[in-house]
């Protein structure tokens, strides 16, 4: 059985465009939860700080058929909604509660970005090419599973793009990083973009 992990953190940074591309891919960075999946024929759902929430999240529990039968760990992030821009002000209540949720009002996605164990072994020592190859063969997708995007090239127009989607921020993550469970690493760097920056300034002297 897989051990139960906790989620590699980024560093913050500001200045992307210092990065060789060569070397870095570039995901989308979430307004949402950090948590992690573990299947097994079951399906729990834990937390950054390790609390299972599964019964809250019962959306989940129809999930993509290259899944039913493996044994798998994924970290993620939990958003609200079917798409990636999504608002942590709707997320927070919902997860919050120790009770049994239903979806209706705030639909919950699990979006993947990476995997940590696969059927009988850790994946974590190897490389990030390497877990995202393994992580787009398990297609996760389908219902409330994604798979967030990996691009390569510049760096600043992936942060464009995420900016007009009003998506939090960029992820730069290293081709030849491993995964170090609970540490924060300087091989993940994320930057927030502009407009999260302003709307989140704006709820916060309004509240």
């Amino acid at each position: 059985m897989p051990p139960l992990y906790q989620p590699m953190l980024a560093a913050t940074g500001s200045r992307l465009r210092a990065l060789d591309r060569a070397d870095w891919r570039f995901e989308p960075k979430l307004d949402g939860w950090c948590a992690l999946a573990y299947l097994d024929g079951n399906l729990t759902i834990r937390t950054r700080a390790g609390r299972d929430i599964t019964h809250t999240l019962p959306e989940l529990q129809a999930l993509p058929s290259k899944l039913v039968r493996r044994a798998v760990v994924l970290d993620g992030e939990l958003v609200a909604g079917s798409g990636i821009a999504s608002d942590f002000y709707r997320l927070g209540p919902r997860l919050a509660r120790r009770e049994q949720t239903a979806p209706h009002g705030c639909p919950v996605t699990f979006v993947a970005f990476d995997v940590l164990w696969l059927d009988d072994a850790s994946t974590c020592q190897l490389p990030y090419r390497r877990r995202r190859k393994l992580l787009k063969s398990l297609h996760v997708a389908g219902g409330c599973w994604q798979t967030a995007p990996s691009f390569d090239g510049d760096p600043l127009d992936v942060l464009v793009a995420c900016d007009k989607l009003d998506i939090e921020g960029v992820v730069a993550k290293r081709l030849d990083s491993v995964y170090q469970p609970g540490k924060r690493s300087a091989h993940w760097i994320k930057v927030k973009t502009p407009a999260w920056r302003e709307r989140h300034a704006a709820r916060r002297t309004s509240h």
